[in-house]
């Protein structure tokens, strides 16, 4: 199915662990946040059954489908959520020209951004350190280290998502003792893949003045979700009880075929070792993250920082070959950011979805980095 979707409509922080990311990404260290933060998410009028993995699938294929689940207004949620992060700073703190915030996209955590250890030019850490620029990678709400998994449904969706990354970048710029990073930023760059990018864009509608700069990569207004649909999406707890929890709600699904993820996630140029490792380590997505989607789209309207898109030629759901079809869609995805300072795009050759996961990668870091040297 191909389609283009319109783009509608007491902070406390820990230190803990080591970092996952590699020696050459500088200083690195684990963070913990504790975020106080009370969000409206969706009420779904038409819930799947909790404990039919069949229908939570079903449900989530649907949305992928464009046929966007019945709502009933709103819930409210308040409470008190663990977010966990790599925080990388270059030789000189103090120095560093601004913080990137990194966010990953479905079935990926922080570790995404860290190269899986497979080192140059895989390390977005290394990259943005070397270039003078701090980062800090996120694992997003019921996934990664974070020590919480809430109801996958009513919980963990993107609002919620967003309100807490809210929290986290108004945090990064403060210089109360609150924040453990150390140092406020003046500059804070939001740099997402994949359904990350769809927060990013958001977190510009709904809080147009936390980000900089917007970095979107693995995004357009272009879909095709061909390959999510098809694929043998699983619980969680089912089929790696040992590595997710046999407890984990059924609402935590993941992919249960490696030969599917690397198709979907790999196209071009790449080392073939590295697909291995990414299915080994995949993580899961919430039936709410999908579900409640599209409450959060719309255009950033009011957001006046740059905008960058980065898209793989070959990324099977938000571009088509040739070059230029691409490049064309990523020129319509404009349309979705009418206030920016500015929006640009560029279109990694040989290069599928994971695009920091690909041979470009080095290239595409040097592209996104000579870009923001551009216009911080």
């Amino acid at each position: 199915m191909q389609h283009t979707l319109a783009l509608l409509g007491g902070l406390g922080l820990a230190l803990s662990g080591a970092s996952t990311a590699s020696k050459s990404s500088g200083n690195c260290r684990d963070v913990s946040f504790s975020l106080p933060v009370t969000s409206q998410n969706v009420r779904f009028a038409s819930p799947p059954d909790p404990n039919d993995t069949a229908a939570i699938v079903e449900f989530m294929r649907d949305t992928w489908r464009g046929k966007a689940p019945a709502t009933n207004g709103t819930i409210t949620v308040a409470d008190t959520f663990t977010i966990t992060g790599t925080y990388c700073t270059p030789k000189n703190p103090k120095k560093a020209k601004g913080l990137q915030v990194l966010v990953h996209g479905i079935t990926y955590n922080k570790e995404m951004w860290s190269g899986y250890g497979f080192g140059d030019p895989y390390d977005w850490h290394a990259a943005a350190t070397a270039r003078g620029y701090a980062t800090l990678a996120l694992d997003r709400l019921g996934h990664g280290a974070n020590p919480q998994r809430p109801d996958p449904l009513a919980i963990v969706q993107p609002q919620l998502q967003l309100d807490l990354l809210a929290a986290i970048f108004k945090a990064a710029r403060t210089k109360s003792k609150s924040n453990i990073l150390h140092q406020a930023f003046k500059k804070v760059i939001f740099v997402g893949h994949s359904y990350g990018s769809f927060l990013g864009a958001a977190l510009g509608a709904q809080y147009p003045t936390v980000a900089d700069a917007l970095v979107l990569t693995g995004y357009s207004s272009y879909l095709d979700f061909t390959d999510v649909i098809n694929a043998d999406w699983v619980s969680a707890a089912e089929h790696d009880p040992a590595r997710f929890g046999a407890g984990l709600a059924k609402g935590y699904v993941t992919m249960s075929n490696p030969a599917q993820r690397a198709g979907a996630f790999f196209v071009g140029a790449f080392d073939a070792a590295i697909a291995p490792v990414d299915f080994a380590r995949e993580d899961t997505l919430t039936v709410g993250e999908i579900g409640a989607i599209g409450a959060i789209l719309g255009p950033a309207v009011g957001y006046k920082g740059p905008v960058l898109a980065v898209t793989g030629v070959g990324d099977v759901f938000f571009c088509e070959t040739p070059q230029e079809k691409c490049e064309e869609h990523l020129r319509a995805t404009a349309e979705a950011f009418p206030d920016a300072k500015s929006f640009d795009f560029f279109v990694p050759e040989n290069t599928g979805h994971d695009l920091t996961l690909h041979y470009s990668a080095g290239k595409t870091a040097k592209r996104v980095h000579d870009w923001l040297d551009r216009k911080l």
